[in-house]
Order: structure tokens, then C-alpha cells, then sequence
């Protein structure tokens, strides 16, 4: 990455979060991100995933704060799935997402984009399950791509796979964990999205200020040996009020 794409993802990951969402960490949090980013220095060949809840469209901007934050350096080639729906250029409504997008790839931040599992048979999106088993195959197949090549990486992503309707935690899919498999020696981080007051589940919230919690980090050394999916959910749900972690309260 040269001096230019440096400051590009600073700007995106770091200084625009910060004037949309003013997000505050609380104290134990900021010292679990510099055992988080002194670890990732020290152990350089690890990569790192980034998981949150997911409450409204702005989330993954949250997360991406987040990662800026343990790899400030950008030692890390940054990742993400991204809805397929969402982000068709074909589609108007899809106009400010792609516009992001945009943003992103100059900044050399990877974007794949996926069929999310509840969008499949659904006559509202009509994906099939083919197509939509393609879309994560290609995200697994790039992964193994970034393992082979021993490219250290950084992923931002949600378990969940889409917005909660109620903001509290929903099931978990199981594609973290494949992803860990791929990228492994990996550290699993979880971070937690809530607001102060209300927002807005369909908008991105702007001038809506963030509170982020960082949960107890989870290291896989070995790819045949990942966590508990239930495992990374509790960690996660620990880092929200009780009336936030739904199913795994």
C-alpha cells in the first residue's frame, strides 16, 4: 500500500467515523485494543477477524473504526463480505452503498460480495440457493487465496448476517468460523455496536452517537481446531446491556 492509499483508509476507516458517529470506548475496552493491536505486532503471521452485532446499516463503518484501531499501520490486507443485494450498481437504491464501495477499493479495502441465507427461495430477492452458495464459495475460495500466498489479513464481518428487527442479538451463522479456518493463525475480535438514544435501523445514522465495546479476544492457532460458534456469540454478547443479547443472553 503506498503513502496515498495510507491516508485514503485512514480518512475512511478513522477520521469519517469519527465526525458521524462520535464513537466512545469505554476504558476497558481502549486497553483490550492495545493488547489487541500489541499482540498482532508482536505475531505478525496472525490475522484477525472483527465480528459484531448488527443493528443498522452503518455497523460495518463501526467495525472497520475498529480494526483502523488495532492495525494502524495497515499490515494487514482488510477484508469484508458485503450484502449482494444491496450493493448491486444496477440498482438506484444501491447508489450510496456502492458509492462506498468505491471508496473502499481505492483505499485497497477488499470487498465480496454475498447472497445473505435469508434472502434465498425469498420471492422478495429471488436469489436460489445455487447462486447463492456460489457467492460464499468465492468468498472461501478468495481466503485460502490470501492463506496461501501467507498474506496477513484483517476481516470485518457479522455473524448474524443481517440487521436484528428488534436490535436484540439473533442466530449466528456459521461462516465465521469457516473464514477462521481459512486464515488461521487468526484472533477473533468482538465488538459491540450500541447507540446513545434512539436510531434508525434503515438509515446510517448519521450525527447518531456510537458506543463500542470490545469483548475478550479468541485466538485459533490451529485451522482444524476452531472455536465454539456459541463461544464467540457469548463473548460478543457481553459486551451489550442484557436487553440487547437476545438468544444469548
Amino acid at each position: 500500500m503506498n503513502g496515498k492509499e495510507d491516508i485514503k483508509r485512514r480518512i475512511l476507516l478513522e477520521t469519517v467515523p469519527s465526525l458521524f458517529y462520535r464513537p466512545e470506548i469505554d476504558n476497558n475496552s481502549i486497553e483490550k485494543l492495545e493488547y489487541i493491536k500489541d499482540f498482532l505486532k508482536e505475531n505478525s503471521k496472525y490475522s484477525f477477524i472483527a465480528y459484531f452485532n448488527h443493528i443498522s446499516y452503518n455497523d460495518p463503518a463501526i467495525a472497520a473504526y475498529i480494526a483502523e484501531k488495532i492495525d494502524p499501520q495497515h499490515n494487514r490486507h482488510l477484508i469484508a463480505p458485503a450484502s449482494f443485494s444491496h450493493t448491486d450498481p444496477d440498482d438506484s437504491k444501491s447508489k450510496g452503498f456502492t458509492f462506498l464501495i468505491d471508496l473502499a477499493k481505492q483505499s485497497k479495502i477488499e470487498i465480496v460480495r454475498v447472497i445473505q441465507s435469508y434472502q434465498v427461495n425469498n420471492p422478495k430477492y429471488g436469489y436460489t440457493e445455487a447462486e447463492a452458495n456460489k457467492t460464499y464459495r468465492d468468498l472461501m475460495r478468495r481466503l485460502k487465496e490470501l492463506q496461501k500466498s501467507e498474506t496477513p489479513t484483517g476481516m470485518i464481518i457479522s455473524p448474524e448476517g443481517h440487521r436484528s428487527e428488534s436490535g436484540k442479538m439473533i442466530l449466528a451463522e456459521s461462516g465465521i468460523l469457516g473464514a477462521g479456518r481459512m486464515l488461521a493463525p487468526i484472533l477473533y475480535v468482538p465488538v459491540g455496536i450500541n447507540y446513545f438514544g434512539k436510531y434508525d435501523r434503515d438509515t446510517i445514522n448519521i450525527g447518531r452517537k456510537v458506543k463500542i465495546s470490545i469483548g475478550e479476544p479468541t485466538a485459533q492457532i490451529d485451522p482444524k481446531n476452531s472455536p465454539s460458534l456459541d463461544e464467540l456469540m457469548y463473548k460478543l454478547a457481553e459486551t451489550l446491556p442484557e436487553s440487547m443479547r437476545g438468544i444469548w443472553e
